[in-house]
């Protein structure tokens, strides 16, 4: 495993002339600093005599983090030398080979040149081999075969190569021998071989030790004590369905997911047939937090993730044994493969040659072609197809590219002039884009901006700032911010402020932030004596010549609630006012007045008195004026002397409170007449709400007013375009019959044919002008056929029915007298003609119809049908009414109409 960093060398004014070559140095862990580890500059060019040829403008800077914290870069000649301690198995851990890698960019005035440089740290045996326990134990039956294998603890140690453990070695005996496994992760480990029959009888255990040692120089060794214990024999063991297991586990595999079922099998009965599993001896701690196996029944999940980058294979080693006596284990290897995903996205380090400013690369737009701006260094920690990276870069505008130096990493150079006032800014973003399944991608932004020679003085967003503090505020309160722009960049662009007075045209006692603008007060401030503030602030930019920009700053203190309220009257001593009160004062007497100011503004002056304590005994104040006055009879008699305590509060938050107490003393004296209490002041603005209430009820009736006078307008116009189509028995529906006062007797109209003229002369009787007597078309009506004229002679067909000598039929099928009827139906009534010469008859005949129709109808319709227009004559005028509803006066109790 490798650490990729980015060493470049950097001459703004060069011209990229590309070689790429690589450097290689070894070095030894533990080395001592300050060790040299090389001289980049000796690499790059050398004169005939075999020195360092010196090229103006050469400098060399560590662009990448860091190199490790091991090794330290010197800017001046790119030496590389040991800046600690060297300790391969902390940097590498396991690795074969521990190489550091970075690139180094060798620019000049003359030339640029591109290294690739490796330094290879190499392992010293500084690790002696290490066994998990000191002391292990292990069983084996009696009637076990030769050749029986039980694996013991592998060793561990931290070195890698010949450094690491070569070989195992067992005490001597008779019995036993041990052979020598490596693992699939290249760990190796020793399994205890049986060559000779055994005799719990004759030898019931045996104490040996094995030693594992490394092949460094001098070599090291570590040792355990093994014990094993010989049980008596068991006719059968667990037999695995397999002795061998691979299993292929992605690397992002859920957690608890099922790996493997395992299935051992012993023909034995009871408890020498049931088989549990466990972990062999020799299972690391680390796969044990890996991997997790159920003792009964066989299945082995994933207890914590894996990760291929991390480990690649792992070695298990898994035994099954009966619960019998002295059962045999048998064993089964698990090797368990993890499978790369691409869960790694690619890794972009990108390292600007030139300055950098909150982000932003600064280059001049004097910056010709072919120019080195940055160095990118690409990688991805997956493998194969999941860890090969494609690169691009937009944004350029093509004034930029990407260039590829050597496989994973690039260089970013300038392609064509620059014109700042053309494009003052990029925004290049460079992706990166792995070849797995999915792709997983990572975009990085670099942004470049333009540099010029200072041409723009600074420009203030307004000509005129205002701010705001509030008094008594500490020093260091913000107040506001002003900012000013540069159309210039870097230092041409970056300004500085100066706050001055404008009377006085000296330094302030306000301070601005550079580059901030924000304004700070630097004393505190009393508005009872300073107000307002008129400054004037300078903006200056950084360029050569200076270039300066003016604005006014006015400063305003706002008032804040610090003083309480004053009383001035009357004059109090220790709080306290003796006031002489009339024996006989009556009620609304003003027996004093408390007068009060506050030296605050706005609100926080704005007093209100209030009676605190006395308020019982008959004593009132006004809240605005503070008049002290009798509000209710009070029995002098009780006391000589009177107290009350009066507060008085300004309108601030919080509101502030000033206290007076005031005696009364009684007096002999007459009380005043002018000196009483109005309290219709109090109710002044009471009166003016009323008289508010009462005009705006006013404006509404009379809008309501106009209103329906408007729609009842509307709905007469409606009507007189419509003609019979909105009264009864002129429209599409059956008309209902109407009552109505003709002459001088009540009665009823029945269904009455739309071809009939309701009009009449208004002469008494029917003459030409009416239309039912209109024969001037030649239409004569036949009027012989309305059976509802049965009451009319023939001299009233002729002369058109005039209000005296005809009576239209009343309707026998007529269930509702008019709209506002009542929905019974009515009885049959029968309207005949009165005789005109007899007016008894007629009294009896309207006390009748009355006394009838009052139990049915509570009001009556008085209509007058439109009349048809002539067609030949343009005298006629037909006048329009409309529905009119009026109460008929009866004697039925709780039921009162007039006429």
């Amino acid at each position: 495993m490798s650490l990729v960093f980015t060493l470049v060398c950097v001459s703004l004014l060069s011209e990229v002339v590309s070689e790429e070559r690589t450097v290689r140095y070894k070095i030894y862990e533990e080395v001592r600093p300050p060790t040299v580890i090389g001289t980049l500059a000796s690499n790059v060019t050398w004169t005939p005599d075999k020195t360092l040829r010196t090229f103006p403008g050469i400098r060399f800077k560590l662009m990448s983090p860091s190199t490790g914290s091991f090794i330290r870069f010197r800017e001046s000649d790119g030496r590389l030398t040991v800046e600690e301690r060297v300790d391969r198995e902390r940097v590498c851990k396991r690795n074969p080979r521990c190489v550091i890698t970075f690139d180094v960019a060798f620019v000049s005035a003359e030339q640029f040149e591109l290294f690739h440089v490796e330094v290879e740290v190499l392992d010293v045996n500084d690790n002696s081999p290490e066994f998990p326990r000191a002391e292990c134990t292990v069983e084996i039956s009696e009637s076990a075969a030769l050749g029986t294998r039980i694996a013991l603890d592998a060793a561990e140690d931290a070195d890698v190569g010949s450094n690491s453990i070569q070989t195992y070695h067992l005490s001597e005996n008779a019995h036993f021998s041990i052979d020598v496994v490596t693992r699939v992760d290249g760990v190796k480990y020793a399994e205890l071989v049986l060559v000779k029959e055994l005799d719990r009888e004759s030898l019931a255990f045996f104490a040996l030790k094995l030693v594992a040692a490394d092949g460094g120089h001098p070599a090291k060794s570590g040792a355990t004590n093994v014990t094993v214990k010989v049980k008596d024999a068991n006719d059968n063991s667990p037999l695995f369905d397999h002795s061998h297991y691979s299993v292929d586990v992605p690397e992002d595999t859920p957690v608890d997911s099922l790996l493997l079922d395992l299935n051992a099998v012993d023909p034995d009965e009871g408890l020498n047939g049931q088989v549990v599993y466990e972990f062999g001896k020799q299972v690391t701690k680390k796969i044990r937090q890996l991997f997790k196996l159920d003792y009964k029944t066989g299945h082995l999940t994933l207890q914590s993730p894996v990760d291929y980058e991390d480990e690649t294979t792992y070695e298990i080693d898994v035994q099954a044994t009966d619960l019998g006596h002295n059962p045999v284990p048998s064993v089964c290897k698990i090797i368990i493969n993890i499978r790369d995903v691409n869960d790694n996205p690619p890794e972009i380090i990108l390292t600007s040659i030139t300055s950098v400013t909150d982000g932003v690369a600064h280059v001049s737009e004097a910056t010709g072609p072919d120019i080195l701006v940055a160095l990118i260094g690409i990688k991805d920690k997956d493998t194969g197809a999941n860890g090969q990276v494609s690169c691009t870069l937009n944004g350029g505008h093509g004034n930029f590219r990407l260039k590829r130096a050597y496989e994973g990493s690039y260089t970013i150079v300038t392609m064509a002039p620059l014109d700042r006032e053309k494009i003052p800014e990029y925004n290049l973003t460079v992706v990166a884009e792995d070849f797995g399944v999915p792709p997983l991608r990572m975009v990085t932004h670099y942004i470049i901006r333009l540099t010029d020679v200072n041409d723009n003085a600074p420009i203030f967003s307004a000509k005129i700032y205002e701010g705001f503090i509030e008094e008594n505020q500490l020093p260091g309160t913000y107040i506001t911010t002003i900012l000013a722009s540069d159309q210039d960049s870097g230092l041409n662009g970056e300004i500085t402020y100066e706050l001055f007075d404008s009377d006085t045209n000296s330094v302030s006692r306000f301070a601005i932030m550079n580059q901030a603008g924000n304004v700070y007060a630097l004393q505190s401030f009393n508005y009872e004596v300073t107000k307002r503030l008129d400054l004037r602030v300078q903006a200056s930019d950084r360029g050569w010549p200076q270039l300066h920009s003016n604005a006014v700053l006015i400063i305003n203190i706002v008032d804040q609630n610090d003083n309480t309220p004053s009383i001035s009257q009357p004059l109090l001593v220790n709080g306290s006012s003796e006031i002489q009160l009339p024996r006989d004062a009556p009620p609304s007497y003003i027996v004093t007045r408390i007068a009060a100011k506050d030296s605050d503004a706005g609100l926080n002056a704005e007093l209100t008195y209030k009676l605190y304590d006395g308020g019982d005994i008959g004593f009132a104040i006004d809240p605005n004026t503070g008049e002290i006055y009798i509000n209710r009879k009070i029995a002098y008699d009780e006391y000589d002397l009177w107290k009350v305590l009066v507060t008085v509060n300004d309108n601030g938050h919080p509101s502030l409170t000033s206290t007076a107490t005031i005696h009364f003393t009684l007096t002999e004296s007459t009380p005043s007449n002018g000196n009483f209490y109005d309290e219709r002041e109090d109710g002044e603005p009471k009166q003016w709400m009323l008289i508010l209430i009462l005009a705006l009820t006013i404006s509404s009736l009379l809008f309501l007013a106009i209103l329906s006078f408007i729609l009842c307008k509307n709905r007469k116009n409606g009507q007189k375009r419509q003609g019979y189509s909105t009264l009864p028995g002129y429209g599409k529906d059956n008309a209902r019959p109407i009552t109505v006062w003709k002459g001088n007797s009540m009665m009823t109209i029945a269904v009455r044919d739309p071809q009939i003229s309701g009009k009449d002369s208004g002469k008494g009787d029917s003459d030409v002008n009416d239309s039912d007597s209109d024969i001037s078309e030649g239409l004569k009506k036949d009027y012989t056929s309305y059976k509802g004229l049965w009451a009319c002679t023939s001299e009233c067909r002729i002369l058109g029915h005039s209000d005296r000598c005809w009576s239209p039929s009343v309707s026998v099928n007529s269930r509702h007298l008019s709209t506002f009827s009542r929905t019974r139906p009515c009885s049959q009534v029968t309207l005949q003609r009165s005789s005109y010469d007899t007016q008894t008859k007629r009294s009896v005949a309207l006390h009748s119809l009355t006394e009838d129709q009052q139990s049915q109808y509570d009001y009556i319709h008085v209509c007058s049908p439109q009349s048809q227009r002539r067609q030949d004559s343009e005298n006629t005028d037909a006048q329009v009414f409309t529905h009119s509803t009026k109460p008929i006066a009866t004697e039925s109790p709780g039921r009162f109409t007039e006429a």
